[in-house]
């Protein structure tokens, strides 16, 4: 990366010229009249404006790209590609040169003008049409702007660029007052001067950096915005390449598979999984390389695998990113489910049995705690060999790896964090349906918003208690309703479970399969004993763990 000087009198001609232009996936003009009134009074104060960064380009620009609004149109070789910088450019080039229709620039001249920091001031006057004629009308006549005390930002461009001839205007506006014209041109004069040899200067990266380093820069730069994604910036390129709208292939998916959303970005989960249908890993360099032509072909199977890998998730009871121990296995489902279309029934199945064994896997293990991007490209290769008889199970890696160990189990966190292996506990506690303890209605993807995480042992009880071991435990966490969240309050297990049984007709029978349907032990609630309560829990949660990365369903 290389910094240099450059004036805006070199900048000028580069922008006219169209040697410098924006790649397509920069947004569009967004400035309002502040901020180019803003800036312009930072150059005509000599205040700082910040620096440019641009990619220089050789004969392959590796990005589509556009003029900035209100350039003439390029009439050179292009060199380089705007990354930061677009607004304070557009703002320099279409004020100096008048280019905006609503608004016209001005310096103003008398010093109670002057800005709250004591610098000159600039105005930008509101311009609109009627019958032809452009209002207000002074605001083209030299006489009457001087007289007001403003001067057009159109006569500070640079001669370099086609800067308009001072003396013409000068004597408009003075009716021709040698003594007030030679004032005024000494004053235009320098502030010229200070425009044409202002300083922004260039941060430049050569020609031939890689696309993915120049997306990383460009997001960082923009962290005061909203990043781009990667959708966004390959979705011109994709619409010029094959013809097809990402946007319009996008709302056939969801449109499909409305439940997707729940899972994550859509966007980013789809152009991962085209990676991986593509066998690439699901990371930047892999996504910007894709070929555009293939991923159309294959949408249909994308959406199909998309339905099956949804649908797949919410029979394990996993319905959204918040409760998912780790989102990384979501685009690998969509791939492998993909490629079940023509399976036989009995296939269909042992993928069903071995996707399950993959997804729990994927959380209780380590897989992805480092090098996701690799590993998850390496078991759908492993595991599409699986589903088509390639491969036998013990030849995915995967399924070698080894489970966490009852300690573990114990000391998981809460999961409302995001830890891993707290969340696959949670995962655990939903399988079995999660019933209500007080109103009965089973987990769901509709009744999630309506559950808090509740502390089997309340807090405020343990407290009393005087019990050191840590109350936010793993397994001491039920997901249940807020209402019966706010009954419970910080009450005692035996007393909360008796209160719910003679608030409920069905007795205690059902209150007791209410508890099992979240894996949650019965006996210590009825002893209030929290330490055999840990205990029996992660025997339940730790049979449950061997059961589901065997691919085998579980019940409590």
């Amino acid at each position: 990366m290389d910094a240099r000087n450059r004036s805006v009198a070199d900048w000028l001609p580069r922008l006219r010229s169209g040697q410098v232009q924006l790649p397509r996936f920069q947004r569009f003009e967004a400035w309002g009249y502040g901020q180019v009134k803003a800036l312009l009074e930072s150059i005509i104060n000599d205040l700082p404006a910040g620096a440019v960064t641009v990619l220089e380009v050789g004969d392959n620009p590796p990005f589509k790209h556009r003029e900035l609004a209100g350039a003439p149109g390029a009439k050179e070789r292009l060199n380089e590609l705007l990354l930061d910088g677009q607004q304070r450019l557009t703002a320099l080039w279409r004020s100096l040169t008048g280019d905006y229709e609503d608004r016209t620039y001005y310096v103003l001249l008398n010093e109670e003008s002057s800005t709250d920091y004591g610098g000159r001031a600039v105005a930008a006057v509101k311009r609109t049409y009627k019958e032809g004629k452009k209002y207000p009308l002074w605001a083209d006549d030299p006489a009457q702007c001087f007289a007001k005390g403003y001067v057009p930002a159109t006569l500070l461009l640079p001669e370099t660029v086609g800067g308009p001839p001072l003396q013409e205007w000068i004597k408009a506006a003075t009716s021709g007052d040698s003594a007030q014209g030679m004032e005024l041109m000494e004053l235009l004069t320098k502030l010229r001067g200070k425009v044409s040899s202002f300083n922004l200067p260039a941060i430049s990266l050569p020609v031939g950096t890689s696309k993915a380093t120049v997306l990383e820069v460009f997001t960082r730069i923009n962290t005061g915005h909203t990043p781009l994604s990667a959708f966004d910036i390959v979705t011109t390129d994709v619409e010029e390449a094959v013809g097809a709208s990402l946007h319009d292939l996008l709302d056939t998916l969801t449109g499909t598979v409305a439940g997707l959303s729940r899972y994550g970005d859509v966007q980013d989960i789809v152009l991962r999984t085209a990676a991986l249908m593509q066998n690439q890993t699901p990371d930047r360099p892999s996504i910007l390389d894709l070929n555009w032509n293939r991923v159309v072909d294959e949408w249909p199977l994308l959406v199909d695998g998309a339905l099956k890998a949804v649908e797949f998730l919410e029979q394990e009871r996993l319905f959204d990113a918040a409760r998912l121990p780790i989102v990384t296995p979501v685009p690998a489902l969509i791939a492998l489910w993909s490629q079940t279309r023509d399976l036989k029934p009995d296939a269909v199945g042992a993928a069903r049995t071995n996707l399950r064994k993959y997804l729990w896997r994927a959380f209780f293990t380590e897989r992805y705690e480092s090098s996701a991007h690799t590993q998850v490209i390496k078991d759908v290769r492993e595991l599409a060999d699986l589903l088509h008889g390639k491969r036998s199970p013990d030849k995915v890696d995967i399924f070698n790896l080894p489970l966490p160990a009852s300690d573990e189990l114990a000391t998981a966190a809460w999961p409302k964090k995001r830890d891993r292996l707290a969340r696959s506990v949670l995962a655990v506690s939903l399988y079995g349906s999660a019933i209500d303890l007080a109103d009965g209605s089973s987990v769901s993807a509709a009744s999630l918003g309506r559950r808090e995480y509740h502390h089997v042992f309340p807090d405020g009880y343990l407290k009393k208690l005087g019990e050191k071991t840590p109350s936010s435990l793993a397994l001491n966490c039920a997901l249940i309703t807020w209402r019966t969240n706010r009954t419970i309050s910080d009450k005692e297990p035996l007393q909360y479970m008796k209160e719910r049984s003679e608030a409920s007709s069905l007795g205690d029978e059902e209150i007791l399969y209410r508890l099992k349907t979240h894996a949650i032990p019965s006996g210590p609630l009825l002893t209030n004993n929290y330490q055999t309560f840990l205990d029996e829990r992660r025997q339940l949660v730790e049979e449950a763990m061997k059961q589901l990365t065997e691919g085998m369903p579980f019940s409590p």
